[in-house]
């Protein structure tokens, strides 16, 4: 949920706990207490989808993390063995295997991760003679590839995860809306007319409880910045999040920012004209921000020769 949505459901927890302490005399108003019992029930299915979308944020979180640990340890170990075969051989291929120890791999991006162990992969499919003589059998390269495989499935394929979190998002977006409206249309002007002046310390109570500062303050989920290979900023980039419309953002300092973005799996792809274009997929947890330095690499242009007939 973004900021907005926790407010309202915060509102909606609160008009439950009004109801409950004020049992005896809601209960005197027969079409309020409808109302109110409508309202529970908006709040027991939006609870429901709220545990299921951090559940699986948290299974995924969790499963990418134990992946990515396994590739990493598996590979410092290969090139361990493939190195010190190269010294010892002076096999130059294994020799300059870079960025695969494991010092190096804790340190990197995911995507760069998955570059540099498909490299070494590489080299070792290259060289299967030395390669078995190193102590890399065929079964732990196909283990290896194994893991990379998965790594990659879950960086950059869980389409029907993304795909869930957002149905999910949609439904508790719908049913807080709905209760919203319970509340204006419905409950607020039943509460003012029975007890605003029969009562007015029960209406009182009412108010607090549904009272909401007057919009929450944005937050900057997600923040970032453009420049090229020059370290100059860019600016006037197109950004897409997820399957929205690409907006154009990026100033003369090349930032750019999204306000309150749910949790879950998303994507974020840059394009700028004469540029590569760059994408991003990542996993943004409850009440985290994520940061994104963006370099973009000019294109290369294509040039082509003349022939004299």
């Amino acid at each position: 949920m973004n900021n907005n949505e926790k407010v309202i459901f915060e509102q909606l927890i609160r008009l439950i706990a009004f109801k409950n302490e004020n049992e005896e005399e809601l209960k005197l108003v027969p079409l309020l207490w409808a109302m109110l019992e409508d309202a529970v029930a908006y709040h027991t299915d939006i609870a429901l989808k709220v545990k299921e979308e951090e559940k699986t944020s948290k299974v995924l979180t969790q499963n990418k993390e134990d992946i990515f640990n396994d590739l990493i340890l598996d590979t410092a170990n290969a090139e361990g063995m493939l190195s010190s075969y190269g010294n010892y051989k002076k096999f130059v291929p294994f020799q300059k295997i870079e960025h695969c120890k494991k010092s190096e791999l804790i340190r990197t991006k995911d995507e760069d991760i998955l570059t540099n162990v498909d490299k070494m992969i590489t080299v070792m499919k290259d060289a299967p003679a030395e390669r078995a003589e190193a102590g890399i059998t065929d079964e732990r390269l196909a283990a290896l590839e194994a893991k990379h495989a998965a790594a990659l499935d879950i960086l950059f394929g869980p389409e029907e995860f993304r795909l869930r979190q957002k149905d999910l998002n949609k439904k508790i977006d719908a049913e807080l809306k709905a209760f919203k409206r319970l509340l204006c249309d419905s409950i607020k002007p039943n509460m003012h007319s029975n007890f605003a002046d029969a009562n007015p310390d029960l209406y009182n109570a009412f108010r607090n409880a549904i009272h909401t500062d007057a919009l929450p303050k944005k937050t900057k989920v997600i923040t970032g910045s453009f420049k090229n290979e020059k370290g100059e900023p860019v600016s006037d980039v197109w950004i897409q999040l997820d399957e929205e419309k690409p907006v154009k953002k990026g100033g003369k300092k090349g930032q750019f920012y999204f306000y309150n973005v749910a949790a879950g799996q998303h994507s974020l792809q840059f394009t700028k004209e004469s540029y590569k274009q760059e994408k991003r997929v990542f996993m943004l947890e409850a009440d985290h921000c994520m940061h994104f330095d963006i370099t973009f690499i000019l294109e290369e242009v294509q040039v082509e020769s003349e022939t004299e007939a």
